[in-house]
């Protein structure tokens, strides 16, 4: 089965290099690639994660969501004392109310998605969560069935939640199989994700949980085992990462399990913690230290075995208690920057439910937590640079032009910047904010830098500052190219290790800043919004029933498609395909991309590039152009998959990986009547 998305245009808007003026990138969401370009979290068949319900023990081996040490406890804010199963020993230590507060009771899982994921994707990621109701064929334990509970059986509800970058919620699911059967090992499905980020999955079991820990306890909607898997469509080697949760042995023996976790510049040190690591013949007692034939060892970019300590049944390791216990480590400088492994020899017996925690510092902290990953990473980083601009001066004078440079990933970063396309007789030099302090190279690459940029959103404000000497062409069109730190370091740490699909190269991002020479200096803006989506969708000749192909449609999560300008072209056409309604091979996809010039002068020398989505081929002789109302006309080129692009093109991903339709506009006025238009296109799913 294959879905569609279509968003607008947004974030893939930028300056691209055109000859003499300004150009733009349109990538739009399109055909998502077939199914076999995925990203699970587990990658590993032989691990399993799932969320313990309230009622379960810390002995399961989930300390973040299993009952508090005491029967009886009261939730800081709820409105009476609540009584739990009395399951747990009372020297269980366990998760209380204290020590453990309900916004710290769920498994947080972490996706970054960048912008060329949003690209090969077709413009749209879609996160889905398989089995996300009890009752399935990934859950251990349905604590209600018999012989654990009546007949006939109870499920406990499930929520999962999709968090934005800021930690906002974009979307909350609930299943209650036990009053809608439909729910039992439903898998569930979010809103396409279309910009950029880090984004977070979260998973509670039973009916305590979901209802703030606060209210009545009842047993049986409140001890289950919801086991699930997350994937991802798409885009095959996705960082996905849980910062807390479980993970369980599926396989009989004990099996030596890996992970790994990232360590940002600027770091001086991680702690890493285990519970429940009990081996096959240790960690039964609560008092004592477990897991006597396991072992744990750590590894970082310069040492190869790291020893440390574990954990033995409802335990945490190194003496651990709640808040404390575990494996302090030194990070000593930039070179131990990148990629950490963890080691899990004779781990454990079949069906064995353990944690695995990563903390920046030198203690539990749940505000630094770093994503345990369960397969070697080959890419890493997260990051845009933004806005294009165009400024103009004259012979002998410098301008600045303004930039932004945001880490979106988890951990620090640091972004090596250089220029591309500049003219000879320009000069261009980086600057700080305050426009005269000159970036230097601090991480010893050769290459002036960012410095250290903070996780989940560290920006630096800065300027690029152009000189034109005499002899300097009106126009220079310069390129600023930003290399991440953390993604060239973790696919050097693959490429030597011979990781399958590591590739040496890193993925740049760019920006155009373009400077001209005229009268007076002054600055330009001219702007250009873009907004794609799906207009028609044919089977054996006729329109797929069902969809309204004509409906306007406005995106919540995209600004784009919300200026008044679009009133003169109506913006008809789907976001997304429902998943009971998936399209199948052979079928032939209509993708238009609407424009709209909004700024205060003409966009100049405008080019778009749309890059054909995965899964699909491109059908000759269909790209068309309509400028304000005229009749479309047959307009631009198509290069087939791979095929070197022009010099100076707007497409994001030089590769080309499945052909791109690259369409020049040339001057698009501002002015209404004539400022509006798209470009419409057609592709045959394989």
């Amino acid at each position: 089965m294959k879905r569609f998305n279509s968003v607008a245009a947004s974030a893939w808007v930028r300056l691209g290099v055109s000859t003499g003026g300004l150009a733009l990138a349109a990538l739009g969401a399109g055909l998502k690639p077939a199914f076999a370009q995925i990203t699970t979290l587990p990658s590993n068949p032989n691990i399993n994660f799932q969320t313990s319900a309230p009622g379960r023990c810390a002995n399961v081996g989930d300390w973040y969501t299993t009952n508090g040490s005491s029967t009886s406890f009261t939730t800081p804010g709820a409105t009476q004392v609540n009584t739990a199963p009395p399951l747990c020993s009372p020297t269980d230590p366990n998760v209380t109310s204290t020590s453990n507060p309900p916004a710290n009771r769920l498994h947080r899982f972490l996706i970054s998605i960048t912008p060329e994921d949003l690209a090969a994707s077709g413009g749209s990621v879609t996160i889905r969560v398989e089995d996300a109701g009890t009752g399935g064929l990934l859950d251990e334990v349905d604590g209600s069935l018999p012989p654990f509970g009546p007949i006939p059986p109870v499920y406990d509800p499930t929520r999962f939640r999709l968090l934005g970058p800021t930690g906002a919620i974009i979307e909350t699911q609930t299943l209650t199989p036990q009053t809608n059967p439909a729910d039992i090992g439903r898998t569930i499905q979010f809103a396409p994700i279309t910009q950029p980020g880090v984004y977070t999955v979260t998973s509670e079991t039973g009916e305590y949980a979901i209802a703030g820990y606060d209210g009545p306890f009842n047993p049986t909607l409140n001890n289950d085992d919801n086991g699930f898997r997350i994937v991802v469509n798409g885009v095959p080697d996705l960082l996905i990462g849980q910062y807390q949760g479980t993970f369980q042995n599926n396989v009989p023996g004990s099996p030596t399990l890996n992970f790994f976790f990232l360590v940002g510049p600027g770091t001086s040190n991680v702690f890493i913690r285990n519970f429940d690591l009990d081996s096959s013949t240790a960690g039964t007692s609560l008092t004592g230290p477990g897991g006597e034939n396991s072992t744990i060892s750590y590894s970082s970019p310069t040492t190869a075995i790291i020893p440390g300590t574990t954990s033995g049944n409802a335990f945490w390791n190194n003496s651990g208690n709640l808040n404390t216990g575990g494996d302090s480590l030194a990070v000593a400088g930039l070179a131990n920057a990148g990629r950490w492994g963890i080691q899990l020899n004779g781990y454990g017996t079949f069906s064995n439910q353990s944690l695995l925690e990563a903390n920046n510092g030198t203690q539990p902290d749940p505000q630094q937590r770093l994503p345990v990953l369960d397969r070697p990473p080959t890419r890493a980083g997260n990051f845009v640079i933004t806005p294009p601009t165009e400024r103009q001066t004259q012979i002998g004078q410098t301008i600045c032009h303004p930039f932004s440079v945001i880490n979106f990933f988890f951990t620090t970063d640091i972004i090596n910047l250089s220029t591309a396309g500049t003219d000879p007789n320009y000069t261009v030099e980086f600057r700080d904010a305050d426009g005269t302090t000159v970036l230097t190279d601090t991480d010893g690459d050769g290459a002036v830098d960012t410095g250290i940029l903070a996780a989940l959103g560290g920006t630096r404000n800065l300027n690029l500052c152009v000189t034109p000497r005499p002899g300097a062409p009106p126009i220079d069109n310069t390129t600023i190219v930003g290399i991440s730190f953390m993604d060239q370091r973790i696919r050097q740490q693959a490429v030597s290790e011979g990781i399958p699909g590591a590739v040496a190269t890193p993925q740049p991002q760019t920006v155009l800043k373009i400077t001209r020479i005229g009268e007076g200096g002054g600055t330009g803006a001219a702007n250009l919004l873009l907004v794609k989506r799906i207009t028609n969708i044919t089977r054996g000749g006729t329109v797929l029933p069902g969809v309204n192909f004509g409906e306007v449609i406005n995106d919540p999560a995209a600004a784009n498609d919300d200026d008044p300008g679009w009133a003169q072209i109506p913006l008809t056409g789907i976001i997304a395909l429902p998943i009971t309604n998936p399209v199948q091979s052979g079928d032939e996809v209509t993708y238009t991309v609407y424009f709209l010039s909004n700024g205060t002068t003409p966009a100049l020398d405008v080019s778009i590039c749309d890059l054909i989505p995965g899964g699909t081929t491109f059908i000759p002789n269909s790209l068309q152009l309509q400028n304000g109302n005229a009749s479309p006309v047959s307009v631009g080129t198509f290069f087939t998959p791979l095929a070197p692009l022009p010099n100076n093109n707007s497409c994001p991903i030089q590769t080309n990986p499945n052909g791109a339709a690259i369409v020049n506009l040339g001057t698009v006025s501002n002015a209404a009547g004539s400022n509006f238009g798209f470009i419409r296109f057609r592709v045959r799913v394989n």
